[in-house]
């Protein structure tokens, strides 16, 4: 890839769908926060919450916060 086209992609943003689970598993390893996830519509506003949720109530080390 070129410079100039490296920046443009890294200073887009995109949309993609991820399945809850992906979201989750995303969510648990602290690659993925909250704060970085924005709802497009009431149904995934729904998915993130319940997967927030979730992995916020896990046994193990919470990353949400990392």
């Amino acid at each position: 890839m070129t410079p100039a086209l490296n920046t443009e992609i890294a200073a887009s943003k995109v949309q993609v769908e991820l399945s809850s689970h992906v979201l989750k598993q995303l969510l648990k390893s602290g690659l993925l926060h909250g704060e970085d996830c924005k709802c497009l519509n009431a149904s995934a506003k729904q998915v993130i919450w319940q997967a927030l949720l979730a992995t916020s109530t896990d046994d193990k080390e919470s990353h949400l916060c990392a």
